[in-house]
């Protein structure tokens, strides 16, 4: 019987130690994961569709543009615009970019040129849905 309650104190110790062990290397590493620098970047996409009545050569031509008045913006990095390729998607188009931070995407919602090249084309936009992204 005394052997018994050996082995069960012994078991109980190795689970006591399993369960220590665990709980301080899991709030270290959650500890380590809740300090890393929270990142600043992000992803806005604006998913639309053109009205039937816009030409091919018009849709070219705002996508012009908007490379063109975007891509200068400080803080704007990998824009990206043109046809949705996954034919399953409910949106035919799309325009995506990265932005340094909170300050580079204000910036770019109060730039002129990009507002005023969306109000020049919203009345060929049949629908939009944009998304902003931070990454984390």
């Amino acid at each position: 019987m005394g052997r018994n309650k050996t082995l069960i104190a012994i078991v109980m110790a190795v689970a006591l130690f399993g369960a220590l062990f665990t709980l301080t290397f899991s709030s270290k590493a959650d500890a380590s994961r809740n300090s890393l620098p929270r990142s600043s970047k992000i992803r806005r996409t604006i998913l639309l569709n053109f009205k039937p009545e816009a030409t091919q050569d018009q849709i070219h031509k705002i996508f012009s543009e908007v490379r063109q008045n975007i891509s200068q913006l400080k803080g704007v990095h990998n824009l990206f615009t043109g046809a949705q390729v996954n034919e399953r998607g409910t949106f035919k188009y799309g325009i995506s970019m990265d932005f340094d931070d909170d300050a580079a995407l204000k910036a770019y919602r109060a730039d002129q040129e990009h507002r005023q090249t969306h109000n020049k084309y919203n009345y060929l936009i049949e629908g939009a849905q944009i998304t902003d992204i931070r990454d984390e």
